[in-house]
């Protein structure tokens, strides 16, 4: 019991150890803690773990916490991340708790360790491109900003500091420039002062390496370009006289040169003027050359003259700029002894430098030597000199100024480097004294001065004419320059805009229309020029001149092309009927100078002169009465040809149309102022009593109308006379016993010549007034519009009869006056006016209106009062067109009187229906459906009655046992054997057919018989067959 008590503790004990040792099995890892730079990769393998407890298995490893940065193989242990950490935003430490299902966890510690990143200048991306750009003024202030550089880095959050330089500094085209400096620490760029900003030294482009360095030495850098613009900043630059003084002796004439001041201006493109400060009446200087003339005697005699004079000129460019220098002009007196510069009469002499492009007389150097004697004057003279020196050089013999000669010029790559020239100066009034001897040595620089050169510009000015197309060639100007590689341009100086000039070819062209009568356009052209080379480092000008040829393009223009004159025919001879005047927009007197030709027919050739410009009556005169003049319908055409005296000869024509007015010059004459006729008492009316003859010269001739005036004619009258004839006839039968003599005062009247009066004459004879002329009215028709408020007269007739007077005309509306609302109007004996009854309604009642039309016809009749037989009358139309219109009356302050109106209401219904489109559209449409419905109800009521089955088919179940077909029905068994066999399966449902056939024959097909073409029904289980008629 004792053994087995000890046998169960001793398993117990190996129980327990084997438990403990099972459980304090670990989970082992490669690496901890991690330690991992930031930016790493993502799947970087960090640690492995491992259990062997569960090595080998597939599912052993896991994490005990969720993260999505790092996972762990299941089966071997690996840890890996799955993202790339950044030290600065993300978290710094992870604790990951590994498990294997065992009691036992581990934790892994990861670290993110912070690793220096280098600074990002992509802030600007042009600067980072090497492309960023400003432009500064060369007068740019110091230390003022310009430019900041924009550089991040992460690593600032962690203390990180960037500090700012200037890694390369390159100007251009100029090197070597340290204008540019930028802040440390701020990035900032500025300038600094150790070299200024001078454009026209050379300094036109930096280009700047930026750099931004942070403390762990990484970087990041860009350039910057910055451009320098030129400005007008540079004052002119005397050149000094020699000891600023400038000795002349007081012998200078008048006019003479005295000296010349130079300044030069470093800005491109500049010009300098010069001018005194001080108002001189001594000196004179020019305000271009500088140059110094004597404008009064320098006499030391004259007590008021001065032996020194000073002077201060100031120099001044095109942006205003100006210096000034004073230097002094001393007199000398040529008795005195000479006395010279000591520079130039010892040891070597004295050494100039100038460039090879010293323009031509220009000032070299200046020997000072004087005389102080009044009245003496000193003499420059060569006493010897290098080879072509004279021919280069020349030397004022009373200045001592050397300079420059004409021609030739100098040119360093083929003349000699230096020239000498010994000088003497001498007494002028004692030859064979020299005073002092000295030696000038001008040694020649070597500069860019090959400039263009033309070869060839017109002498002569150019002559054009006027009208030459845009783009006409003019001259090709042809300039060279000696540098080798050099290309020649040209340019206009100004601005041009009637020429163009190629600026590869040198080819003027007209770039504009040129015409010679425009105000605008000049006459003539100076035209200035440059050729330049590529760099516009040198250039060359010239003129051109073109004169501007007229051409006669333009025909004389007169004020008026046509002229229409009337005038009677007796307007005297050698009156003015017009004065012509015509211009010509040409320049030049040829093509501007007139010329008038009278263009005439044979008829007015003697009628009409010209003289000039001016058209006269004359020689003969007019004549209105004349055939052939009334064939020309009393009318002259006249043309006159304007030209001038171009070539070609360009004219215009003038249109003259003279039209003559007949006047009545002649009275119409007759055979004797009296005529006595005798008549037969009783004789019957209309019985002739005689003729009265008279003629008349006006035109038309003889168109005379005879009218009885007055006289003894009886009671009634006895006599008319016919008017176009003269013949007079009896009206009534006269009777001697009443009367036995008759006077009759007959009017002759010329017609349409009313001019002058036609006299009267007294005739005997019998006449009596017929009534043969109606009345007449102008104009015949009328139309016009009015208001229906309208309160006043608004058309007035013109009615007039040549055998009644006013009085007896009448006048009545016998048309068209709806509802009387128009009547006539009468004052007297004058013809009415046409006016309104007031009583026009519009708009009163609905639907009850006048019209706003009336057409009305007015009836004038002649003789009233008289015998209606012999009236006549004649009728004129008027058209009123009214427009409706309301009158508010005005509000008065008066009182007025209160009148009672009694008002009748008129009402007029009129009822209609107007429906819209879609209405008829349901009406049809529900009327269909009513059809459809009905009959359907009567198909189902009739379709099995025999009568109506053609109205309504009817449908029959199939028979089980149908018949065949029997002889009784003719017509349909086959006509080549049956089409279908007995055993076929239909394969079409039975047709519901038409027919008053018997229930049991029922066709379940239909087909189409191949040789008659006819169609007929079978019964595909029986074969039955029925023909169906066509």
């Amino acid at each position: 019991m004792r053994k087995a008590g000890l046998a169960m503790n001793i398993f117990r004990i190996s129980l327990i150890c084997t438990v403990f040792l099972y459980t304090a099995a670990e989970i082992q890892m490669l690496i901890n803690p991690v330690n991992l730079p930031e930016n790493m990769l993502p799947g970087t393998q960090l640690s492995r773990a491992y259990d062997k407890d569960v090595a080998g298995k597939p599912d052993a490893y896991h994490f005990l916490n969720k993260t999505k940065d790092f996972i762990i193989d299941a089966s071997s242990g690996i840890i890996t991340s799955t993202k790339s950490f950044n030290y600065e935003t993300d978290p710094r430490r992870f604790l990951l708790i590994v498990d294997t299902g065992g009691f036992v966890r581990h934790v892994l510690t990861i670290n993110i360790i912070d690793v220096p990143e280098p600074p990002d200048c992509a802030a600007d991306p042009q600067f980072s491109l090497g492309t960023a750009t400003l432009e500064i003024d060369e007068d740019y202030p110091l230390f003022q900003p310009i430019y900041r550089v924009t550089a991040t880095d992460e690593d600032s959050s962690n203390g990180d500091r960037l500090m700012y330089s200037i890694e390369t500094q390159l100007s251009g085209p100029k090197k070597g420039a340290n204008s540019f400096g930028v802040d440390s620490v701020s990035g900032i760029v500025s300038l600094r002062g150790n070299d200024t900003l001078d454009f026209d030294a050379g300094y036109h482009v930096f280009q700047l390496t930026l750099r931004a360095t942070d403390t762990t030495g990484l970087f990041c850098q860009g350039t910057l370009i910055i451009k320098i613009r030129n400005i007008n900043d540079e004052k002119p630059q005397f050149e000094p006289f020699p000891l600023d003084t400038i000795n002349v002796t007081e012998k200078k004439t008048v006019g003479e040169i005295i000296a010349r001041v130079k300044a030069t201006d470093q800005d491109e493109d500049s010009s300098i003027t010069y001018s005194f400060k001080t108002q001189q009446g001594m000196f004179g200087l020019d305000p271009f050359t500088g140059i110094i003339t004597l404008l009064q005697p320098l006499n030391l005699d004259n007590p008021n003259n001065s032996k020194t004079y000073s002077l201060e000129i100031e120099a001044r460019d095109n942006g205003n700029n100006t210096s000034t220098y004073m230097f002094t002009i001393f007199v000398e007196n040529i008795d005195d002894p000479i006395i010279c510069d000591s520079s130039f009469s010892i040891a070597a002499g004295v050494s100039v430098s100038v460039p090879e492009n010293v323009p031509a007389s220009a000032f070299i150097y200046m020997i000072l030597a004087r005389d102080p004697d009044p009245g003496q004057e000193v003499e420059f003279l060569v006493l010897k000199s290098s080879v072509k020196a004279t021919a280069y050089f020349t030397l004022d013999s009373y200045s001592g100024v050397i300079s420059k000669t004409t021609e030739p010029p100098l040119d360093y790559e083929i003349n000699p480097k230096h020239f000498q020239i010994v000088v003497a100066v001498r007494n002028r009034g004692n030859l064979s004294l020299e005073s002092c001897t000295g030696t000038i040595t001008i040694n020649i620089r070597n500069v860019n001065d090959e400039s263009p050169v033309f070869r060839y510009i017109p002498d002569a000015p150019i002559n054009i004419y006027e009208n030459l197309p845009v783009g006409t060639k003019l001259v090709k100007l042809t300039a060279t320059d000696r540098d080798i590689g050099d290309s020649v341009h040209y340019e206009f100086i100004g601005t041009q805009k009637e020429f163009s000039i190629n600026e590869d070819s040198g080819e003027v062209t007209i770039a504009y229309p040129l015409d010679y009568e425009n105000a605008a356009t000049p006459h003539s052209w100076v035209l200035y020029f440059r050729a330049y080379d590529n760099g516009r480092v040198h250039s060359t000008t010239g003129t051109l001149t073109v004169i501007l040829q007229d051409v006669n393009d333009n025909p004389p223009k007169c004020i008026q092309d046509i002229y229409i004159i009337e005038l009677p025919e007796n307007t005297p001879a050698d009156t003015l009927l017009v004065s012509l005047t015509c211009t010509d927009k040409d320049g030049t007197v040829s093509n501007n100078n007139i010329t008038y030709h009278l263009i005439i027919d044979a008829f007015a050739k003697e009628t009409f002169t010209l003289v000039n410009n001016k058209l006269k009556i004359g020689p003969t005169h007019l004549d209105y009465d004349n055939a052939i003049f009334a064939g020309m319908h009393f009318k002259y055409i006249l043309f006159v040809r304007v030209s001038d005296e171009g070539s070609p000869v360009l004219s215009t024509i003038i249109t003259i149309i003279i039209r003559v007015s007949r006047i009545n010059e002649f009275d119409p004459i007759g055979l004797t102022s009296a005529f006595t006729f005798n008549i037969q008492e009783n004789s019957p009316a209309d019985t002739l009593v005689g003729k009265i003859t008279f003629t008349d010269a006006d035109w038309p001739f003889n168109n005379i109308k005879y009218t009885i005036v007055g006289g003894i004619l009886g009671s009634p009258p006895k006599f008319y006379i016919e008017p176009d004839t003269g013949v007079i006839k009896l009206l009534d039968s006269p009777d001697r016993e009443i009367e036995s003599q008759y006077k009759i005062l007959v009017r002759i009247t010329d017609l349409d010549n009313d001019a002058v009066p036609d006299p009267l004459r007294q005739r005997s004879g019998t006449a009596q007034n017929m009534n043969d002329e109606p009345p007449v009215c102008n104009p015949p028709h009328l139309e016009t519009q009015i208001y229906s408020s309208i309160k006043f007269p608004f058309i007035q007739l013109n009615c007039s009869d040549k055998d009644s007077p006013q009085e007896q005309l009448s006048y009545s509306i016998v048309g068209g006056n709806t509802n009387n609302q128009f009547t006539l109007w009468r004052l007297g004996v004058d013809p009415p006016a046409l006016t309104t009854t007031q009583n026009l309604q519009y708009d009163a009642f609905q639907g009850i209106q006048d019209p706003l039309t009336f057409q009305l016809l007015i009836e004038v009749t002649d003789e009233l009062g008289g015998n209606k037989a012999s009236q006549l009358s004649a009728t004129i139309t008027a058209i009123v067109h009214v427009f409706p219109w309301t009158t508010t009356q005005p509000t008065s302050s008066t009182e007025t009187t209160t009148t009672t109106i009694t008002t009748s209401v008129l009402i007029k219904i009129s009822y209609y229906w107007s429906p819209d489109n879609w209405i008829p559209a349901v009406l049809t449409l529900t009327g269909v459906l009513f059809v459809m419905c009905l009959y359907a109800v009567a198909w189902c009521l009739f379709k099995d009655a025999p009568s109506c089955s053609r109205f309504f088919p009817h449908c029959h179940e199939h028979q089980r046992n149908p018949p065949t077909l029997t002889a009784k029905e003719p017509g349909q068994g086959p006509r080549h054997g049956n089409f279908l066999n007995s055993d076929q399966k239909p394969n079409t449902k039975p047709n519901l057919l038409h027919g008053n056939h018997q229930p049991s024959r029922v066709y379940d097909g239909r087909a189409i018989d191949p040789v008659t073409g006819m169609e007929y029904l079978f019964n595909s289980q029986t074969g039955e067959v029925k023909m169906l008629s066509s």
